[in-house]
């Protein structure tokens, strides 16, 4: 069993926490298996806000952040790409507390 330190933005890190998020789809670099944890730390700017901002004062608008109490998770299922509209070289995750 590994424990992946991974990054969520906030709508997606509330809903995993919540229960209503029971999955997870990631690039699939990390080698990830069934029974691996996923510690998951909840970021103040989405990914898209991340991508978007600009430099100021030599630093970006919107840096990486992570704000919270980090969530963990476990690994119960693995699908990998290419299937069912999964690009090769994702997965998607299915996930428990």
């Amino acid at each position: 069993m590994k424990i992946h330190r991974l990054k969520a933005d906030g709508p997606s890190f509330d809903a995993i926490r919540s229960g209503e998020k029971k999955c997870d789809i990631r690039f699939d670099d990390r080698g990830f298996e069934v029974g691996d944890m996923l510690h998951l730390r909840k970021t103040k700017y989405t990914g898209e806000e991340m991508a978007n901002s600009v430099k100021v004062d030599g630093g970006l608008s919107c840096p990486l952040q992570a704000v919270g109490k980090p969530y963990d998770v476990r690994v119960t299922h693995i699908l990998r790409g290419p299937a069912y509209g999964l690009k090769e070289g994702w997965v998607c995750l299915s996930i428990t507390d």
